[in-house]
């Protein structure tokens, strides 16, 4: 391909970059093709799109620029080859849906940039398999294309340049984990949340209940699976409550859905890209009922990656939370960043070292100075309860607040006086 040469072109295809592999171009022949006589009208909105798209996906030192009137090359220095592709490919799906409500596999042409020579790139396509695969571990779902003749598409299916993406998400069943490479089978639950202020449960949290690996009889613990497996079940946990949000609010059960995703998940490239495109193949008309809790958040958490972190999920929800690290003694990195509320999970805590009563105190006291909420989750002794009421704790969940259920039962009321009076609140003491 020749190209227009340019001081920033010269510098985003240098030699160090090329042999990374971590240049792109991002062709637009098939789209301007589809468009036909339309295209001189709406080539200006497809750039905006587009370049809106790049500017969401790309990190501080990634850059792009339009190469002619139909290629962009993106060059993503600090990002592995496979990701680079990942990010240009999701980009090429969103835009197609964005205007044409659907995306053919073979109207997406990305190339890796290879080399150079005088005015010349060396491209090398991407093949038709490698995107079908990347396709898949996002979920998307390609049309097919019946014949040449729907190449191109009537006026009326073009959309405006904001429409909403219309990203098709193939969600596994609430038992099984089909798309993992290491065939895991998942069963969920559902955790009721105790809404203390409003003596009612009014949300569930859908969460792995057991964990098996095919032709193995013991299920597998969470934390002995490798990374990506456990950022995959992540995922589908999050596919899973909100298949039976829909379910369950279709059939008059309403509650709402807190979607626990771990810090590990949203601070992985590839990881935080899946789940923004199960977020965005969200039902608008479910997001209302749908928030958010970050947890297993490390201890010194910088102020501006956890703000990073609420920004992107604060378009799908009506709220995010956040845990906080186990004996964290500054809560500063919470403070100013759009957070609803912040508390503690019990499960992150030690048998040598459990939760104290100054510890929830000291979340109480920091959580009225920023006008958070606060919450407990994993509660499991009648001491914590005494601690969660003196602070006056706003939510709890756990096993001494109502047992893990196979689906949500909607909201129900539910009092101090409820709670304390429990028959099996002795198997606590």
């Amino acid at each position: 391909m020749a190209y227009n040469s340019s001081p920033i072109l010269a510098v985003a295809t240098s030699s160090t970059y090329l042999a990374r592999r971590c240049v792109n171009i991002i062709e637009l022949t098939k789209f301007k093709d589809q468009a036909g006589a339309r295209w001189p009208k709406f080539s200006e909105s497809v750039y905006a799109r587009l370049e809106a798209l790049l500017r969401a996906r790309l990190g501080s030192s990634d850059l792009f620029i339009r190469i002619s009137d139909s290629a962009y090359l993106i060059t993503m220095p600090s990002t592995a080859p496979s990701d680079v592709n990942t990010t240009c490919i999701k980009v090429c799906f969103e835009l197609y849906t964005s205007f044409f409500g659907q995306c053919d596999i073979s109207q997406i042409e990305v190339n890796t940039v290879t080399g150079s020579q005088d005015d010349t790139l060396v491209l090398q396509k991407l093949p038709i398999e490698v995107i079908a695969n990347l396709g898949a571990k996002m979920g998307f779902t390609f049309s097919s294309l019946q014949s040449s003749n729907q190449a191109a598409a009537p006026k009326s299916e073009i959309r405006g340049a904001m429409a909403r993406t219309a990203t098709n998400v193939s969600v596994p069943s609430q038992n099984s984990f089909g798309s993992s490479p290491s065939a895991l089978a998942v069963e969920h639950q559902f955790i009721p949340i105790w809404s203390v202020r409003n003596a009612a449960v009014t949300t569930y949290v859908c969460e792995p209940k057991t964990i098996f690996l095919a032709g193995r009889q013991a299920p597998l613990q969470f934390h002995h699976l490798a990374p990506k497996e456990r950022i995959q079940i992540d995922i589908d946990t999050f596919k899973a409550g909100n298949v039976q949000l829909a379910k369950s609010h279709a059939a008059g059960n309403r509650f709402l859905l807190a979607a626990v995703i771990s810090f590990e998940l949203l601070g992985t490239p590839t990881g935080r890209m899946e789940f923004l495109a199960a977020c965005r193949n969200l039902s608008r008309d479910y997001r209302n009922f749908l928030s958010f809790i970050i947890c297993d958040i490390p201890p010194g958490v910088a102020l501006s990656r956890l703000a990073s972190m609420v920004t992107i999920l604060q378009p799908f929800g009506r709220g995010i939370s956040a845990t906080i690290a186990p004996k964290q003694r500054t809560f500063t990195s919470y403070q100013g960043i759009g957070l609803q509320s912040i508390g503690f999970n019990l499960r992150e805590f030690s048998p040598q070292d459990p939760l104290t009563q100054s510890d929830t105190e000291q979340l109480a006291q920091f959580a009225r100075r920023a006008n958070l909420g606060t919450f407990l989750s994993g509660v499991q002794e009648r001491g914590i309860l005494k601690y969660a009421q003196d602070a006056n704790i706003a939510h709890l969940s756990g096993p001494a607040i109502a047992s893990a259920v196979a689906e949500p039962v909607g909201m129900w009321r539910l009092t101090w006086a409820d709670t304390l009076a429990r028959p099996d609140m002795e198997i606590w003491d």
